[in-house]
């Protein structure tokens, strides 16, 4: 069994949403000083690889840490919606979507993984990750869409999570895989980076 890690690292360089906190690591204790290290981290709930949860978008929408860890271990699927090399600024729409959706066999509950390259998802695309069944709607893209953000509300609307900022889904390729998406265990959160691995 191969496990490929999808978790983008988070240091100084993560890129993030504008206006939200730049991640900073920071040593505060060292070897040579203290004979320990400790670093003080300091992130937004959206940085790098992490799991949007309800509360993002709806004031009274369920927080990350009411989703039991049997949600966050399940089956999924990896999707290929990437759009032809050199596809200017395009976004991927409904047609491309149900192509690609065609034979993925998902339980509810279970994982959808979009393998996008970046692309953001057109908003008449949205309805058919609800039709899917997923518990989980994924991205290797920094977000599923943006402004007016249809996907967000939507998905976070019916009680999907969201996990934005994947990596190296292109270790996986396209098919069924299982899933371990792990946030930090924050109370009351709109969101949190999270540890994300998947393996055949």
């Amino acid at each position: 069994m191969i496990v490929v890690d999808l978790t983008l690292p988070l240091g100084p360089g993560t890129l993030v949403a504008e206006g939200d906190l730049c991640v900073t690591l920071t040593r505060v204790r060292s070897h040579d000083l203290d004979g320990f290290q400790v670093t003080a981290v300091c992130l937004g709930s959206h940085s790098g690889t992490h799991l949007d949860a309800p509360r993002h978008f709806f004031p009274e929408g369920a927080t990350l840490d009411s989703y039991p860890a049997d949600q966050l271990v399940r089956p999924g699927w990896v999707v290929d919606v990437r759009l032809p090399a050199g596809t200017p600024a395009a976004r991927i729409e409904a047609g491309l979507l149900a192509e690609r959706l065609k034979g993925v066999d998902l339980e509810p509950g279970d994982f959808l993984l979009l393998w996008t390259d970046g692309a953001l998802l057109a908003g008449g695309a949205v309805p058919l990750l609800l039709e899917s069944g997923a518990g989980l709607v994924g991205t290797d893209a920094p977000s599923l869409d943006d402004h007016p953000y249809p996907a967000h509300v939507l998905l976070l609307g019916a009680g999907l999570l969201l996990a934005e900022n994947l990596a190296n889904l292109d270790k996986l390729g396209p098919g069924r895989v299982m899933c371990a998406f792990l946030p930090l265990a924050l109370p009351e959160a709109d969101g949190a980076p999270v540890r994300a691995a998947a393996w055949r």
